[in-house]
């Protein structure tokens, strides 16, 4: 995938209506230039898959092919493709979050069930200022540090470029000057979505405040949020603030996958195709 493949990706995201957008891909390219890939047969393009690699643990998303030529194999194919490749750069786990038709043929590739991957959509409403703040790029540091301890993998490059994009949708919950928490946010087509968020176990009123103060910000307009299903404090959270639940994905993974991720501490997920 390059960057002249800009029309056919945003075609297929369109027609998925997964809510994704230029900014998208530019983060797919920049952070995966060699990982994300295009189908083609005589000169047509077919289908599409990207990945993120975060050295021991990988992710594969947005697999989508033209609908007239599914049942053919090729959406497969485009994961095996993949699959070799991250395996080849010595990535021992290779995750991703399933929708409901692809499960049977990730279960065929070799991919194992974890849990299911909740989803809920709710619309921003105004609340009393927070105790959070905005982040700030000084706190990169310990807000990297926090994210490492509970995602398991190195994400800080993702953490900067969000928060370089969307500075008013990332804030911090500090607490006696330690960090417990933080959220980022991202505008999407029609609605914004949250990712990630992060949270220390035992401060859901902090997790909260963490929510409100991205509502804030956006009042009026559509916010989506995946989760694990294994955090029940954020579904809480939620559901309090007129949140209403989707069709869930199902978390699955390849390879070893004894590194996982403190679920009870991730709020919202960085996203189904990035974790």
């Amino acid at each position: 995938m390059k960057k002249e493949d800009l029309d056919f990706f945003m075609h297929l995201m369109d027609m998925v209506g997964w809510g994704m957008t230029l900014k998208d891909y530019d983060r797919i390219l920049r952070f995966s230039p060699e990982g994300c890939f295009i189908a083609s047969q005589d000169g047509r393009d077919l289908g599409i898959v990207a990945s993120v690699n975060y050295g021991d643990i990988a992710w594969i998303g947005n697999l989508v092919v033209l609908p007239e030529t599914r049942g053919k194999g090729i959406g497969a194919k485009l994961m095996r493709y993949c699959m070799e490749y991250l395996v080849s750069t010595g990535t021992k786990a290779i995750r991703l979050d399933g929708v409901q038709p692809a499960i049977s043929l990730y279960h065929r590739l070799g991919f194992k069930d974890e849990y299911w991957s909740l989803r809920y959509l709710g619309e921003a409403t105004g609340h009393p200022e927070t105790v959070c703040r905005p982040m700030r790029i000084e706190d990169l540091d310990s807000v990297s540090e926090l994210d490492l301890s509970v995602f398991n993998a190195p994400r800080r490059e993702i953490l900067e470029y969000v928060h370089e994009l969307f500075p008013d949708l990332c804030f911090t919950a500090w607490i006696d000057h330690e960090l417990v928490g933080y959220i980022m946010a991202k505008d999407a087509k029609g609605q914004v979505k949250i990712g990630p968020w992060v949270v220390k176990k035992g401060y859901d009123e902090a997790a909260e405040s963490l929510l409100v103060s991205v509502m804030n910000q956006r009042v009026g307009e559509k916010i989506w949020v995946g989760l694990p299903e294994a955090n029940q404090s954020s579904v809480k959270i939620l559901e309090k603030n007129g949140f209403q639940p989707l069709p869930s994905s199902l978390r699955m993974c390849y390879g070893d996958c004894s590194i996982v991720e403190n679920v009870e501490s991730v709020f919202g997920l960085g996203g189904p195709d990035k974790g």
